[in-house]
């Protein structure tokens, strides 16, 4: 062989070589993202969690849907991403009970599924559901606004107004749920508490505005609203400075606010001084934490993985909202409004 054709040789074995790895990578993973909408802060928190956590893996990459709320929507999206032949579904439903008949689709072609803050009704169709305790965040807003009008009238006594989520999501059913049990448990003991309002306010700014608005227009005394979210939350503030109803957090006149996430909206409005508080969920790391599942997953390192899991929460107020605790926490509001 000439000296030419070795070195010919020799090259082209090096390149092979340096080859490799990419050619390891021309089997990548695809993961199908379905969320219910991007109109909620939350879902944007949650939908930028999953894409920063498939950029910190090579062998991943993302197909990326939002059903806009409807859920035929999200079943059609969801069939086309099983026609795809994703690997696996990260999928945050619109309804528990919809997306039943498209996840067990899923599982017959073997495509795993991970649900996201929102789970199925189906138990062990999904392989993984990563979930705030959603029932406990109820039970720590009932807690909240008894705690807060304890310290207002010397007991627990007020009008309290439940704005509740979505329900038909396991998020808004749950909270809901802790919610009123706790409400009522509250109540045995303290019969001037009392609920005078119950209505679903579909974590949506505008229908919290619209419900409030009506509300405080039929009652001249409202001590407290507890929200199923802070876009209820927001909507309820809105209404209540435009019946030029708010005071100040320590007025005896001001409403007690409380709503759950975290979002930047919910973030200012406290700091404002306008929303006493919200029980903070951090979509970023959860979803992070997701997608963690499937790369072990996809890995054959399913004994990792649990079938049930609770991310942490915290209650944050203007007192703690800045403070070394809810920064190691993550105020996953204002990281994503940056």
């Amino acid at each position: 062989m000439s000296a030419f054709r070795k070195h010919l040789a020799a090259t082209l074995s090096a390149a092979c070589l340096a080859l490799t790895p990419l050619l390891a990578h021309a089997a990548d993973y695809t993961v199908g993202l379905s969320v219910a909408t991007l109109a909620n802060p939350f879902f944007q928190g949650m939908t930028r969690g999953v894409k920063d956590g498939i950029a910190q893996y090579p062998d991943l990459r993302l197909i990326n849907t939002s059903a806009n709320g409807d859920a035929n929507t999200q079943t059609n999206q969801v069939t086309d991403l099983i026609n795809q032949h994703v690997a696996a579904l990260i999928l945050n439903p619109i309804n528990a009970d919809a997306i039943v008949p498209i996840v067990k689709e899923a599982n017959k072609k073997g495509i795993p599924v991970f649900t996201l803050d929102r789970g199925a009704a189906c138990g062990s169709c999904q392989v993984n559901f990563l979930e705030t305790n959603n029932v406990q965040l109820g039970k720590e807003g009932a807690d909240f606004i008894a705690g807060q009008l304890k310290q207002r009238y010397g007991t627990i006594k007020g009008n309290v107004v439940d704005l509740e989520g979505l329900l038909g999501t396991t998020a808004g059913d749950e909270r809901e749920q802790g919610f009123s049990t706790e409400f009522a448990a509250l109540q045995k003991d303290n019969p001037g508490l009392k609920l005078i309002a119950r209505q679903a306010a579909d974590f949506d700014a505008d229908k919290g505005f619209n419900i409030t608005t009506q509300l405080l227009a039929a009652d001249s005394q409202i001590d407290a609203i507890f929200n199923g979210n802070d876009d209820n939350a927001v909507g309820a503030i809105r209404a209540i400075r435009q019946a030029d109803r708010f005071y100040p957090i320590g007025n005896p006149k001001h409403i007690i606010i409380i709503g759950i996430d975290g979002t930047e909206q919910g973030l200012s409005a406290i700091r404002k001084g306008q929303m006493d508080a919200t029980l903070s969920q951090n979509p970023l790391t959860m979803a992070k934490q997701s997608v963690a599942y499937v790369e072990d997953y996809l890995h054959g390192e399913k004994s990792k993985i649990p079938a049930h899991q609770y991310w942490p929460h915290m209650l944050l107020t203007k007192a703690n909202i800045d403070s070394p605790a809810a920064k190691a926490y993550g105020l996953w509001g204002d990281e994503v409004s940056q």
